[in-house]
């Protein structure tokens, strides 16, 4: 048993009265601790057992973070790798129809087996499967009617540059064996830009330039004359006007030769032909005649005799070499 104070009147009383004995007062101390314990009243909270349930919410959360987060960087990644994959698929494709090959577009169909252009590039497949068979057939054709009407029928096949280029070989080789002006134009007129057109251009002024002009034909025909007029009239003055000096001693060595045998007269009895040979010294000429030889000897008697003969000319227009051959009669 304890003392308390009255809260009334200031005096010791029991713990366990019930009033105080002095006053009356009621003690209400004593009534609150020995009133029973209320059903309604919260139990005071385990420190402990918050604290473990707290770790083991904790830990959840973690967990569904990480696992989130593996989603959706998985989710992430499957998207970004589809998207690559797509990218590189139409790179592919527009890279294979550049420059279209059979064998490109098979590799193409075995990366990308699930690719929309599929049925495209097997039509493309089949189409050029045909180039190659029809080319086949005329690939050694040496008709440029032929790969004409490849590149008309098939203008846009891989083939048709090369088809171009057969029909460039061909006229060409046609152009340069008849080696003529007008052939020579003609290429250039089918191809001005061709493989063979800077060939064509400088064949086509060296024939202009081999084409002797007037006034070069008149001097050669001229010098011809003249020569066969000197060695008939033994003449070495005029032949030394008209010739080199090789030439000039070798016609002396004939007219010396051939004095006192009786009266030689020469003349030439047809059209002379002249070509010209353009060359960065200067031009040289030649020229081809028939002459006709008349000797009659001392006693009167005359004979006759043809010669083809060659004639060549240097830049200067002088006769620097001389063939004569006698013709069967």
């Amino acid at each position: 048993m304890a003392l308390i104070i009255c809260p009334e009147c200031g005096r010791e009383i029991s713990s366990r009265a019930h009033s105080c004995p002095h006053c009356g007062a009621e003690n209400k101390e004593i009534q609150q601790h020995s009133a029973p314990p209320s059903h309604l009243e919260n139990k005071a909270p385990n420190p402990k057992k918050e604290r473990k349930i707290s770790k083991k919410k904790l830990r959840l959360i973690v967990l569904c973070s990480l696992v989130g987060v593996i989603l959706m960087g998985g989710v992430g990644w499957l998207l970004y790798h589809n998207h690559q994959l797509a990218v590189e698929e139409e790179m592919d494709y527009d890279l294979l129809m550049e420059n279209f090959s059979i064998a490109d577009a098979e590799t193409f169909l075995l990366r990308h087996p699930e690719t929309e252009h599929k049925k495209d590039i097997q039509d493309n497949i089949a189409l050029y499967q045909r180039y190659e068979q029809e080319w086949a057939k005329i690939v050694t054709s040496t008709n440029v009617d032929d790969f004409a009407m490849f590149r008309s029928k098939f203008p846009n096949s891989p083939f048709d540059q090369l088809a171009y280029d057969k029909i460039d070989s061909l006229d060409w080789t046609y152009a340069k064996r008849s080696n003529t002006e007008g052939a020579l134009q003609k290429y250039l007129d089918l191809h001005p830009d061709g493989k063979y057109a800077e060939m064509a251009r400088e064949q086509k002024q060296f024939i202009i330039d081999s084409r002797p002009t007037d006034e070069e034909r008149e001097a050669i025909r001229s010098t011809i004359n003249a020569y066969f007029a000197a060695l008939t009239d033994n003449n070495k003055e005029a032949l030394n006007n008209i010739t080199t000096s090789a030439v000039f001693s070798k016609s002396c060595d004939f007219i010396d030769g051939h004095a006192g045998n009786g009266v030689t007269s020469y003349s030439v009895i047809s059209p002379v032909s002249i070509e010209k040979r353009p060359s960065e010294s200067g031009p040289t000429y030649s020229a081809g005649c028939t002459v006709s030889r008349m000797a009659t000897d001392s006693e009167g008697t005359a004979q006759s005799k043809t010669f083809s003969v060659r004639a060549s000319f240097n830049s200067q227009l002088q006769l620097s070499a001389m063939s004569m051959k006698g013709q069967e009669e």
